[in-house]
């Protein structure tokens, strides 16, 4: 089993399920390094489990950060980027968060069913990554967030384009447009979460999960094909809202990247304080 600088991996043959984790090794967010990492390890994921003694039904996410699935983009990255004006990092980031996005969108070219184990707040690119999944697991009383417009931007990684499919339009612009927290009961109600696990309890409600989905997984996989089939979500799509969000970044003013600071340094502080 190949070994990453981010991603912690665990294969559970006997349930056929692969569980990767974003290692705590510092910013619970997507940095540079860990989504370069992340396109080698898409690679390694659709060799390694092509092979016929390796069976796989299910590709579920993780992290390793206490009380946080994923803070979303990394904005130290974002604000130099967009300070010095320089388009081609912002692009460069932006079109590895497709990358990472899409293929957890297509099940990473496998026959599988994707699962977000969601046992912390997700934010922005986070929430994000957790819609590109089949099913979201989330524990109770865990927050989603998209923040975006706090800072005059919007979620450049995903999001139209995949709560368009899961739910109203309205609700979809809602979501995105206040700039709100919402707990994963409330997510429930809209179908956009699958099933609420207890406190220190979302491994167990997985394993309940996959082994109610693995009877009847022949249907599961195919009808969630037929979803993606009727109304599709190509790659082209996303990478022309994120190449959008990259020209919105540098029309920012020096407000929004004042507000955006004072976030960074808030998440700076919160991860300090759990460490």
């Amino acid at each position: 089993m190949r070994q990453f600088d981010c991603i912690s991996i665990e294969y559970f043959k006997k349930e056929e399920l692969l569980l990767w984790k974003i290692k705590d090794t510092g910013m619970p967010n997507f940095c540079l390094k860990g989504l370069q990492e992340f396109k080698e390890f898409c690679i390694w994921v659709q060799e390694y489990f092509s092979h016929p003694d390796r069976p796989l039904k299910f590709i579920v996410s993780g992290s390793e950060h206490h009380d946080v699935y994923n803070m979303g983009g990394d904005l130290s990255y974002f604000l130099d980027s967009i300070k010095t004006e320089n388009i081609s990092k912002l692009r460069t980031y932006a079109h590895l968060c497709i990358d990472a996005i899409y293929n957890m969108y297509t099940s990473f070219g496998l026959p599988v069913i994707t699962i977000a184990l969601v046992e912390g707040n997700a934010y922005g690119g986070g929430f994000e990554c957790a819609l590109a999944h089949d099913f979201i697991v989330a524990e109770e009383g865990v927050k989603f967030c998209l923040p975006e417009n706090k800072f005059n931007l919007f979620p450049g990684m995903g999001a139209h384009s995949l709560l368009t499919r899961r739910v109203s339009k309205v609700h979809a612009d809602i979501l995105i447009r206040s700039g709100d927290t919402y707990k994963a009961k409330y997510l429930q109600t809209l179908g956009l979460v699958e099933n609420i696990a207890q406190k220190d309890g979302a491994i167990l409600e997985l394993y309940r999960f996959t082994k109610m989905i693995k009877e009847r997984f022949n249907f599961e996989y195919h009808h969630i094909q037929c979803k993606k089939m009727i109304n599709p979500l190509s790659k082209e799509e996303l990478l022309k809202i994120t190449d959008l969000w990259v020209q919105a970044c540098i029309k920012v003013n020096t407000f929004d990247l004042r507000k955006m600071e004072i976030l960074v340094n808030a998440q700076f502080r919160k991860v300090k304080m759990t460490n």
